[in-house]
Parts: structure tokens; sequence; C-alpha cells
């Protein structure tokens, strides 16, 4: 059975523009089992984003189910299996597509009712099915993704190592987990000094207590574990790679504070339970607290000159300069010169020709930013001088942003910031 044509298209374009980091096998399924796995992963990221009222991704995300649906469409089958399997899968690329379509023209209602049509239709589909290829979980290696199984305590043929379970992300943009699973904690109390060196051990479990090896974490950008520092004027920031200490859950870095403190110290990680980032937090040198807009003025950075370069930010569409609240939109940055001449040799720095962390005044909230195009793993490559980001602000307030790059083997931070705004309200009709 062919897929039509329009169904054809909107899965090249939504996966385009996803830039979703998905296991490679999740658009080529080999098997029922892994077509099942892929349409109730998908479904269920679909779910979250209508929850979240994040309707500008589900198009992205429910076109994964395409490619599954059209290996369970050619499964071979007795005669009443095979109409039922034909009736469903047809039905089902139509409510894709509807889907797609209504996630494009942002109306939820008829997205979410759409969904709603699709859930019973696979749930009609099931029975032409065995259960166990219907609840199969994938297992993958991390390092080999091309390598996967539906039995658990396997072990990958190539490296060795255990695989995991499957996991698609829900968005790549500012995700965050339903429950957070874990807790960052000091090893011992720290003194810091401004201008001297401060050691660090830290240490990383779960909420229960138990330590978190590197080996529980899905890596990020090539590590399982990095950690992020600001003071609370959020002016001296450090992105750090921890020291591997051989003792589960402990891990050892150090900084030079310029600020007198507190600190508010993050770990990025993401838990191969949920592959989701998280960020637990632990404070240094007291209570770090939010600064009062009274003492210190949060202002809006645009342009600003590091180390001879200049970083423009711009944004594309948005809400009085700012980028929209609660949807996705992209930032862009152009890099130049002290002569005003674009900058294009960029390097590599840890995967991407950038990264930029934003930091709320509300001393609570971090989002994580890459370019978009996925991973850089050639160091002989070079960018610039636009690095265009997606950008999802999940509250209003003032934001803080890190732009971190290298240029000519120097590693440059450009400091910005700006205000997330509300929408602004509609003026209210006065009844005589």
């Amino acid at each position: 059975m062919r897929l039509p044509l329009l169904i054809l298209c909107l899965l090249g374009r939504f996966t385009a523009l996803a830039d979703l980091p998905v296991p490679p096998q999740v658009l080529d399924p080999q098997t029922a089992a892994e077509a099942w796995n892929v349409i109730r992963l998908a479904t269920g990221n679909v779910a979250r984003l209508l929850k979240e009222d994040r309707l500008q991704e589900v198009p992205a995300q429910i076109s994964l189910c395409s490619p599954a649906l059209r290996l369970l469409a050619l499964r071979d089958a007795a005669p009443a299996q095979r109409a039922l399997i034909d009736q469903n899968t047809v039905q089902a690329f139509r409510l894709v597509n509807d889907i797609a379509q209504a996630g494009m023209a942002q109306i939820p209602a008829s997205a979410t009712a759409s969904f709603i049509r699709l859930q019973n239709t696979l749930d009609a589909l099931k029975p032409a099915f065995a259960p166990a290829e219907v609840k199969a979980e994938i297992h993958v290696c991390p390092q080999h993704p091309d390598r996967l199984s539906t039995q658990a305590d396997t072990l990958c043929p190539i490296c060795n190592g255990p695989l995991r379970v499957r996991r698609i992300p829900y968005t790549d943009v500012c995700p965050t987990p339903i429950t957070p699973l874990t807790k960052l904690g000091l090893e011992a109390e720290v003194v810091l000094s401004t201008g001297l060196e401060t050691p660090l051990r830290v240490r990383l479990q779960t909420l229960t207590g138990q330590p978190l090896a590197s080996n529980q974490l899905v890596p990020l950008h090539g590590a399982p574990v990095r950690f992020l520092l600001v003071d609370q004027t959020l002016q001296d920031f450090h992105l750090l790679t921890p020291a591997d200490t051989k003792i589960p859950g402990i891990f050892e870095l150090a900084f030079t504070p310029t600020a007198s403190g507190p600190y508010r110290l993050w770990a990025e990680i993401a838990p191969a339970e949920t592959a989701l980032p998280e960020y637990p937090a632990a404070d240094l040198g007291g209570e770090f607290k939010v600064v009062s807009r009274s003492t210190h003025d949060f202002l809006d950075v645009v342009s600003t000159t590091v180390g001879g370069f200049r970083f423009d930010l711009t944004f594309i569409g948005g809400n009085g300069g700012s980028p929209p609240l609660r949807q996705v939109s992209l930032m862009r940055i152009h890099v130049s010169d002290a002569s005003g001449q674009p900058v294009t040799r960029l390097e590599p720095l840890v995967n991407a020709f950038a990264h930029i962390t934003g930091f709320y005044d509300d001393g609570q909230t971090v989002l994580r930013l890459h370019p978009v195009g996925g991973d850089i793993l050639r160091e002989d490559l070079r960018g610039g001088p636009w690095l265009t980001f997606k950008i999802y602000p999940p509250q209003p307030g003032y934001l803080r942003l890190f732009c971190q790059l290298r240029i000519d083997g120097r590693a440059i931070t450009a400091p910005l910031g700006i205000h997330i705004r509300p929408p602004p309200q509609m003026p209210q009709r006065v009844t005589q």
C-alpha cells in the first residue's frame, strides 16, 4: 500500500522542520513491534504538546507515525484481518494529515478532535496484531542507535554496552520533565574568595538518595554531565565539565569567582529513564536570592562587543522586540569583527558552533539553546556569521543570555539580555 502523496510531503516537510534528535530507526521501522513503538511514543508526545498548548510542534511529532503506519499497512494477514488493517490504516493516514494541517493552521480544537479520532482508530487496528507487538519496548544502544532489540538486559554487539529503552523527545526546545527524578548536593561547604580558584565536590542522586552514575544518563552534546554556574546578579557565568572521580554520583570541578557570591550551581543531565534534560541545583556561598529590581536593574542587551567581536541579537516575529511567550520562534545572532566584517570562521565548541545558556531573573528557570541543524561532529568545519536558534520562553520575566563560541582557538562568552513580555491585552469593549 502506498502512502498518499500529501502524507509524503508532510512527512518530509515536518521532519525537516522538527530538528529533533530522532533515533534513525524511528523513520524506518523494520518490524511491527518497532512500528507500534514509534506510534505509541509519537502519539504520547503529541498528547503532551497539545496539553502544553505547543501546537506549532505537533506536525513534526505526528508525522513520525507515517513510516510506521506504512509498515503496518503492508502486513501479510488473513482476509478478515486484511480488511481491518486496510480500513484503519487508511483512516489513520488521513487523520495524521488532518492533525498536521490543524497544527500548521494553529487550530487547537480541530487538532484535538482529530487526535482523539486517531487514538480510536489505532485502538481499532490493534486486534490485527499480536499484543506483544503492540506493547513492545524497543531497546537501543546510546552509542550505536541502529542496534536495537525488543529484549531487555541486552548488550550492544559493537561496544558491549547495555541497551536502553528508546525514547523520542517530545520537543528539542525547552523540554521539561513532568516530575524531576534527580537532586544535586555539595559534599562539603564551599568558601568563595574573589579571584581565587574554588574546588567543588558535588553529588548527583535520585530523589530516593541513590547515586546517579554517568552510565545512567543520556549524553547531551557529547557529555553525560555538565555544570552551569552563575552569581545572583546574573553577571558571572561558567560552563564546567567535571572530572571523573570513578565514584558513582560524585563529580569534581573548579571555578574562579569574580563576584563575592552567592552563586547557584545547576547540573545539566538527562536521566535515561526519560531522556529529558533536568537541572537540579545547589547554592554556593550562601542562599542564592532573587536580586531586587530596586538595587539592580536588568536591561535589554541586544548588541555587545567582546574580545574585539560584535554580537547582534534579533528575533523573527516576536512581541515588541522579544520572542513571543510560550511559542517556538527563531532567534538570530550575527557575529562581526572590529571592522564590521562578518565572521565566518566560528569553530566547533562541544559539538556546536555556539551554545546559549539563559537564566531567568526568578533564579529558578534555565534555558539551554543550540543552533538549528544538529550536532557538528567535524573539527575542520567552520560557521558564521549568522547563528539561528529556536527559543520557547516558558514564562514572562527578564532572561539573561550567555552566548559561548570559539574563534581562532579562543573561547568567547557574550552576555546579552531580553525581557520576555506577556502578550498585550485586547481592549475591552465598553457597553452603553
